[in-house]
């Protein structure tokens, strides 16, 4: 009797436990500049890559990449897409004196076109033009799915931009 009075009592624990309801924490979307700090000389370029993680249902994504243009410039085709994109796919991308544009969508077929997990969206290289320090930031993000809506996650991602120093 002792036997099942203890089996009563740790069943319940073990399926609270167990169930996928858990209280831990969330896998969060993570989009990354990586590394997040690299060092060159003046005039040298350097490539950084944006990473995503934990994305589901990713059809385009947009940002601007924003720099101190007194230090860092963008040498001419700076973006190259990442491997993150099936063969299909649209970019565009534009050079402005502070930040450069980046869009990357795939084409619309009759299936199911979004993407899911983790990968790179693309590299970009910067150059380093006068002595100091730039931050490498994102400003007018935007992941949306094959619905036209923000993927899930999209308001609580987690950003992590990065720092280029030029000595």
């Amino acid at each position: 009797m002792k036997r099942l009075a203890i089996l009563i009592l740790i069943f319940p624990i073990l399926i609270f436990s167990c169930s996928k309801s858990s209280t831990g924490p969330e896998t969060n979307l993570i989009l990354s500049i990586t590394p997040s700090e690299q060092t060159v000389g003046i005039n040298i370029e350097v490539t950084f890559s944006v990473d995503i993680e934990n994305v589901t249902d990713l059809f385009a994504f947009s940002c601007e990449i924003v720099f101190d243009s007194t230090k860092v410039t963008l040498p001419e085709n700076p973006v190259i897409v990442g491997s993150f994109w099936s063969a299909d796919y649209i970019s565009t991308s534009v050079n402005d004196d502070d930040r450069l544009n980046v869009a990357i969508g795939l084409e619309q077929t009759s299936g199911d076109d979004g993407l899911d997990g983790d990968g790179v969206l693309f590299n970009f290289k910067v150059k380093g033009i006068q002595i100091g320090e730039s931050d490498l930031t994102f400003e007018n993000l935007s992941l949306i799915n094959e619905e036209g809506n923000p993927v899930d996650g999209f308001d609580d991602i987690t950003i992590n931009n990065g720092t280029l120093i030029i000595q």
